[in-house]
């Protein structure tokens, strides 16, 4: 049986004394032997870091810009002179504007998600109701991870529907809002749909939801306001279960804009 002996005159110098090189020596080694390979490398990390860099160094410009923008804007919303409609109209509109670019020139930063509430609010102010629907719903779409703000934008929406004369939509909003386990808004949620139950003449559903808000939310602001509302709707009911003491003189209803106004026959007697 014959045996093969290596060659070793095939392999090049460099190889061969490769072989006896610490770690260290074999980087430098293999350094030099691709080095174009090895400046394309360094170059490609440079420019990722660059990149990085400058991305976040406009993020935080665009953000910065804004804050300047939705301060102005926030400013020019809430300025408006009580003794000049007039002026109080041309204020919303050019609040408007600047939230709607806010919006569209800074997405994704934290001011756009605020302007873009701020806006449905302002067309709720300009009795723009269907643009104010359409931006609500583009903000739950958009920002609906945000568990906390989340209710109150959905109650916003149900307003919205509501003067827009779509009952049903109106009260799904509301509903999203009470089976949202996160929202801090449902106190005030049922006193509404209990005022719409009570405009619509279903005074016993109305009854049931302004006692729903004294029982499941006895420290919310509007309990006193729903027992109040119990005592003029059913006052035989509060004689054999009395409610949550009021004052009845010094008790305002504190009726939301959007809500429709009732007037009851035994209201002022």
């Amino acid at each position: 049986m014959g045996y093969k002996i290596k060659d070793l005159t095939n392999k090049s110098p460099m190889v061969e004394q490769a072989q006896f090189l610490s770690s260290k020596e074999r980087f430098l080694f293999f350094v030099e032997e691709n080095r174009a390979l090895v400046w394309g490398g360094i170059f490609l990390v440079l420019a990722v870091v660059v990149a990085i860099v400058t991305l976040g160094w406009l993020n935080q410009t665009n953000q910065e810009h804004a804050w300047e923008l939705e301060g102005q804007a926030q400013t020019v919303y809430l300025d408006r002179p009580l003794d000049d409609v007039k002026k109080g109209q041309e204020n919303i509109q050019k609040a408007s504007s600047l939230f709607k670019d806010i919006v569209e020139q800074f997405p994704g930063t934290p001011s756009a998600g605020v302007s873009s509430f701020l806006l449905g609010n302002s067309m709720m102010e300009e009795k723009n109701y269907s643009g104010a629907i359409e931006v609500y719903t583009s903000w739950i779409k958009e920002y609906g991870q945000d568990h906390i703000f989340v209710g109150l934008v959905q109650q916003r929406l149900g307003f919205a529907y509501l003067l827009n004369e779509n009952r049903e939509s109106a009260l799904k909003a509301f509903d999203a809002v009470l089976a949202d386990p996160h929202a801090l808004n449902k106190d005030q949620v049922v006193f509404e749909l209990a005022k719409i139950a009570e405009a619509d003449g279903n005074i016993a559903e109305a009854v049931g939801q302004y006692k729903k808000v004294i029982q499941e939310f006895p420290l919310s602001p509007f309990a006193s306001e729903a027992a109040l509302r119990v005592k003029v709707l059913a006052p035989e009911e509060t004689k054999d279960s009395p409610l949550p003491e009021t004052n009845d003189v010094g008790a305002i209803e504190k009726n939301s804009p959007e809500t429709p106004q009732v007037q009851n026959e035994g209201e002022g007697k």
